[in-house]
Parts: C-alpha cells; sequence; structure tokens
C-alpha cells in the first residue's frame, strides 16, 4: 500500500513539474505576431520571448520619440496615449507580450501610416531576434 502511494506521489510530481515547464518554459521561445486591421482599426498582438521584452520596449519608445511611455521592461502597462503629434492609440504591455491597438476614425492619415510603420518594425525586430 505504501508502496503504490509513493509511486501515485512521485507521478504526479513529474506531472506537475512537466506541465509547470511546457507552460512557461515552452512559451518563452515561440514568437506569434498578428497584425490585423480594418475600416476602423489597425491592431499588432504580440507574444514572444520575455528575454526581448525591453529590446521591444526600447523600439517603441525610440519610435515615438520624442515622447516616452516611461516604464520599466519588467512592468505591466495598459494606457490610452496621445502623441504630441495628436496620434492616438492603446498599448498593452508585459514581459513577453503587446498588444497596439489604433482607431482609424480618431486619427490622420500620417498618424495611422506612424503606428503601422512602428508595428511593421515591432515584427521585423521579433522576427530577426
Amino acid at each position: 500500500m505504501k508502496t503504490s502511494f509513493f509511486i501515485a506521489l512521485i507521478c504526479l510530481l513529474g506531472l506537475s513539474i512537466f506541465v509547470g515547464w511546457s507552460k512557461f518554459e515552452g512559451n518563452n521561445h515561440n514568437t506569434s505576431i498578428s497584425i490585423s486591421e480594418t475600416d476602423d482599426t489597425y491592431k499588432l498582438a504580440a507574444s514572444f520571448d520575455v528575454n526581448h521584452t525591453a529590446k521591444v520596449w526600447r523600439y517603441v519608445n525610440n519610435f515615438i520619440a520624442p515622447n516616452s511611455l516611461g516604464k520599466s521592461e519588467n512592468d505591466y502597462f495598459d494606457v490610452t496615449t496621445s502623441l504630441q503629434d495628436k496620434t492616438e492609440f492603446y498599448i498593452k504591455e508585459s514581459p513577453g507580450r503587446l498588444k497596439i491597438e489604433l482607431n482609424k476614425k480618431k486619427n490622420t492619415t500620417a498618424s495611422y501610416l506612424r503606428i503601422k510603420k512602428m508595428c511593421e518594425g515591432i515584427k521585423e525586430l521579433l522576427a530577426n531576434k
């Protein structure tokens, strides 16, 4: 009876370790980038290795300069922001994840093209990691 209990406990522990490893470690190395566009919105959703978070965040801040979203790469960020040129967009970021949405109706064509160029740059940055 004790032997079967210990075997079951070891199997359960092994399964728990495997599931934990596959959930956290396995997803860390997969990059997923989705860009979608409708008449009203432009969206980017990206999932990537958490080690690339700082690089992505620096790219975003460099691209929107002289503005800055001012956070560290280990924080969570969820905000709708307006830049000096009146570009308004939603950005949600956490380590290994990024979501950007732009309402085309609320922004000029120049603003739309600016955010689109930034998102394409993020896609290229993550593809060439």
